[in-house]
């Protein structure tokens, strides 16, 4: 269908169309004209999902590859061997194996100083010098001095960091402990709890650094939605905020609560679960992932289909491949070589010509076509 399209829409053209016994080689890239509802022009190798006006593409040229911000025209604001996610107006660069940080503008806010950096949270990001971990600030100051082994992102003012006994405490944005370094692990705190681990065991810490629930589990993650799953003996249940059972442990896998209803594994099958602890399906489904604008995305005998709010299909398993809902649509495709856009009733709304396709956000979406990638607008 798209090589059809293709020979059609280049009759009355003088472009021309390069042939060779390796392969297809294509002199033409699709432009306005040929894609409906066409954003960005295909330009690019890779391409990422836009973020308040800012994505991050991948460029290959001479075999060197390249990443590049681009704004919501498609141009090209700056270009590094990395860029990370942008948290607010900047976003971590690196160049040369040293890492920096720039703006939404393109413009460099601290030249490349520091050999590691994570991610912006709260105005501050974790970065490494000489073998210690510290914190600069958007504006790239060193804020919190290269002190410790190991540091993290923060999450509701505080960060969780190693000293140099290998022991994990926690610090708040000026580098004050505001829990002491006495656990053998832990995650971010999530709704006021942080899962600690201690003598093996795990539990959970407010953050005036009292043990809200004792340490007892033999896995943890972080609470979502009012709960979180842990794991006793092998198998996953569920806790509330005081260590009191959802669920008890019976399960081989359990995923985050996500508008009210979770999804859970027994042996290689998956269902869900409700807020309440009550079962909502059965064990029916290859996969399945979280809710997401009402819909859950399942796999059943190797094809995709969507769950509604009752355990319902509200569309059938036929997709080779198709992601979550956003925005109310989907990517999905019938054959992993054509790919286009569904709606909530199943209906493809935005045509399978594509060679790949990603999420909408920002109103605008990643598509691949001819080897290269481009963005669609929302019809």
């Amino acid at each position: 269908m798209l090589v059809s399209r293709f020979l059609a829409f280049l009759k009355g053209s003088a472009l021309i169309l390069l042939l060779s016994f390796s392969g297809w080689s294509y002199a033409y890239q699709p432009t306005m004209a040929f894609v409906e509802n066409l954003a960005i022009d295909f330009k690019f190798d890779d391409a990422g999902r836009f973020n308040n006006g800012n994505a991050a593409v991948m460029i290959a040229e001479r075999g060197m590859v390249q990443m590049a911000v681009i704004d919501s025209a498609g141009n090209m604001l700056f270009q590094a061997d990395e860029i990370a996610d942008f948290a607010g107006d900047v976003a971590p660069f690196r160049q040369d194996n040293q890492w920096g940080i720039v703006n939404r503008q393109g413009e460099i806010v601290l030249k490349p100083t520091y050999a590691r950096m994570h991610a912006f949270a709260n105005g501050l990001a974790a970065v490494l010098k000489d073998g210690l971990w510290g914190y600069v600030n958007n504006k790239g100051e060193a804020v919190i001095e290269q002190q410790f082994a190991r540091a993290t992102i923060f999450s509701e003012q505080l960060a969780a960091v190693q000293n140099d006994q290998g022991l994990w405490g926690f610090i708040d944005s000026k580098g004050q402990w505001q829990i002491a370094a006495q656990f053998d692990d832990t995650l971010a705190f999530s709704e006021g709890l942080a899962a600690v681990k201690l003598d093996d065991k795990w539990g959970y810490v407010s953050p005036d650094g009292q043990l809200k629930i004792k340490p007892q589990y033999h896995q943890a993650r972080i609470f979502k939605a009012g709960f979180a799953a842990v794991a006793d003996d092998g198998k996953w249940g569920y806790i509330d905020r005081v260590g009191r059972w959802l669920v008890e442990p019976a399960y081989d896998a359990a995923k985050t609560f996500d508008e009210g209803f979770a999804a859970v594994r027994k042996a290689d099958r998956y269902g869900y679960i409700d807020d309440q602890g009550k079962q909502l399906t059965n064990f029916d489904f290859d996969d399945a992932w979280s809710f997401n604008e009402g819909l859950a995305r399942v796999e059943q005998n190797g094809k995709v289909g969507y769950l509604n709010t009752k355990g319902e299909w509200a569309i059938e398993p036929k997709f080779s491949w198709a992601l979550s809902f956003t925005n109310g649509l989907a990517p999905a495709t019938l054959d992993f070589w054509e790919y286009g856009y569904i709606n909530q009733q199943g209906e493809m709304v935005i045509n399978a010509e594509f060679e790949n396709a990603r999420a909408f956000s920002d109103g605008v979406a990643a598509v691949k076509l001819y080897g290269k990638w481009g963005y669609i607008k929302s019809p």
